[in-house]
């Protein structure tokens, strides 16, 4: 009874594997492309490869067309501004196939070449055609597609590796300078007191992951860049970049809590940085395929310590045994902190010109909007802990400047090209552009004190203008000497006269 019950179908399944079955008779009947590679991923720009294909075309699909042959395999390129193909046209008739008894296929074999042109992603789409006219044969077609990835040419790595270089090297002789403004008595006391530093870590590595997460999946998920949204998120889990500390200078933030800040973050990323990426990272993983993991680059973080740290110990050192020495450095530490921010803006967009062609006014936004927000988070909630505005500055500075070189060597090492550097793109945009406001607020602040300074000494020369003659009791012939308190009240009002 039992066994009779087993050998019993569901009609369901068996019309479920009745459709599978006509499925598969229908793709065995119509022609086939395989191609050798079977993917191609190590295409550079302005280089090329030659790809193999080879084409079966059922017996049963041909023969109706026989008579009107020939025919001719049509590639087309799907971006032809990422990838293109030398000869896009393959004309045979059916004395160029060979035909195979046992499957009764026809067999056409032959190789195209491809031009690899701007990074990115796209592919090449194999069709059969009659050659008289561009149509299918029948109206049954599969699609057969070859993917192709074209990853950066080596004149545009070689420029990058020139910046970064020469970045480290004008980044340390600045840090060297910042170590000779430092008062290392006033980090102890910070330290003591880490209110400041609290408030940062907090805005950095809270505020900062949950903002970039909120941006990615507003702007960049909804239209499938999963890429951009990527980029943005691991950009926002960094810690604070090592040019906060320069802004704050130019802003005359609280430099001695800008770099005690800096330090922490960096430090404090070891952790965080895996925390978050473990929590939340995972969503912005598709189309990356099943076995990527995202590696944090500790030794990036460890390096990005070392280059903060010794430089800064070499300043204090100067400032402490060569105090002369170390007042010449002070004198050249702004011009040299304007001249590393221009550097950096202007050799960091050459370095990296194919931004410019894959930008969308969509991942401008969302490259905008992480370091322009972190900027009013960071200042809206030092103020409402009640911070000294020099204070307030430092804090909005270290939020909004992440250090985006972890991010892009993050994505580098974790992704193959071309998605490692797609996906660096947004953190690339968001060094470019994080300058702006504050560009804007340097020049604001610089412009409001000279007005204060020229403001206050007008009103020292009126106010001694109107001070009162004292009467003469010398003899006559002898002039008046001012006492030591009205001379320094003089000098106070000729110093504002001559601003």
């Amino acid at each position: 009874m039992s066994s009779s019950i087993g050998k019993k179908c569901c009609p369901m399944l068996l019309l479920l594997r009745l459709l599978v079955q006509v499925v598969c008779s229908a793709a065995s009947s119509l022609p086939t492309f395989t191609f050798q590679p079977a993917v191609l991923n190590e295409l550079a720009e302005g280089k090329n490869a030659t790809v193999s294909f080879k084409m079966d075309v059922p017996e049963a699909y041909l023969k109706p067309y026989e008579k009107q042959g020939p025919w001719r395999v049509e590639l087309s390129p799907i971006h032809e501004s990422i990838a293109s193909v030398s000869s896009d046209e393959h004309l045979f008739s059916k004395n160029d196939l060979i035909y195979d008894n046992s499957t009764r296929f026809y067999t056409l074999h032959s190789n195209f070449t491809v031009n690899g042109k701007f990074l990115g992603k796209t592919g090449i789409r194999a069709r059969f055609v009659l050659a008289k006219w561009d149509e299918y044969p029948g109206e049954d077609i599969r699609e057969n597609t070859l993917d192709v990835a074209v990853k950066r040419g080596e004149s545009g790595v070689l420029l990058t590796k020139i910046f970064v270089s020469s970045l480290v090297v004008v980044i340390s002789i600045a840090n060297v300078l910042m170590g000779c403004e430092l008062d290392m008595n006033v980090v102890k006391e910070v330290l003591k007191r880490p209110v400041g530093p609290s408030i940062g870590f907090f805005t950095q590595f809270l505020v900062m992951p949950l903002l970039a997460y909120a941006i990615a999946h507003t702007v960049f998920t909804p239209k499938g860049l999963h890429s951009f949204a990527l980029g943005l998120f691991v950009t926002g889990c960094s810690p604070g970049g090592g040019a906060s500390n320069f802004w704050t200078l130019l802003l005359d933030g609280n430099v001695n809590l800008s770099v005690t800040m800096t330090f922490l973050s960096t430090l404090g990323s070891l952790v965080m940085m895996p925390l978050w990426l473990t929590l939340l990272g995972q969503d912005f993983l598709q189309g990356f395929g099943a076995g990527v993991r995202m590696r944090v680059p500790y030794s990036k973080i460890m390096s990005s310590l070392f280059s903060l740290v010794v430089p800064l110990m070499i300043g204090v050192g100067i400032a402490k045994w060569k105090p002369e020495l170390a007042a010449k450095g002070r004198k050249m530490l702004r011009p040299f902190v304007i001249f590393v921010l221009v550097f950096v803006i202007v050799f960091g967009c050459i370095a990296n010109t194919y931004m410019w062609r894959i930008m969308t006014p969509t991942a401008l936004l969302g490259g905008l909007l992480l370091p322009w927000c972190g900027f009013m988070c960071g200042c809206f909630i030092s103020i409402a802990m009640g911070r000294s505005p020099a204070d307030v500055t430092a804090i909005a500075v270290e939020t909004g400047i992440q250090n985006t070189g972890i991010a892009i060597l993050m994505l580098k090492w974790s992704f193959p090209e071309p998605d490692a550097d797609i996906s660096a793109l947004i953190p690339v945009i968001v060094a470019c552009f994080t300058p702006g406001p504050l560009m804007l607020g340097a020049a604001i602040h610089t412009l409001s004190k000279r007005l204060k300074r020229r403001s206050e000494g007008l009103s020292l020369g009126k106010e001694l203008n109107e001070l009162p003659e004292k009467p003469s009791l010398e003899p006559a012939g002898v002039s008046y000497i001012p006492n030591q308190d009205e001379m320094h009240f003089i000098d106070r009002a000729h110093e504002g006269q001559e601003v």
